[in-house]
């Protein structure tokens, strides 16, 4: 849990050596531990990072913020955009 107004933010890196595979992680100082999800450039990958996020939202009771996400994409789709949207504010 965050102990202060910010909301929870999910940060997005590439996978070393694998340009469709990424790692959203979460650094909670509560708990002193980082969560993450690896997942693929798909539509079936933008499902994964939703979920992660909602359960991320769920354990801070603040919607999060996700950073780095359409830089890291190369094909943006209409579909995984949506998902991704409604996880809350996507830092573009």
């Amino acid at each position: 849990m965050t102990g202060n107004n910010r909301p929870p933010i999910i940060r997005i890196t590439v996978v070393d050596g694998k340009q469709d595979h990424f790692v959203a992680s979460f650094r909670s100082e509560f708990l002193d531990a980082t969560c993450a999800v690896v997942f693929s450039a798909t539509i079936t990958g933008a499902v994964a990072l939703h979920r992660f996020a909602l359960m991320i939202t769920g354990q801070n009771g603040k919607q999060v913020e996700i950073q780095n996400v359409w830089d890291l994409f190369l094909v943006k789709n209409k579909v995984g955009e949506d998902i991704l949207n409604s996880t809350g504010k996507l830092n573009w």
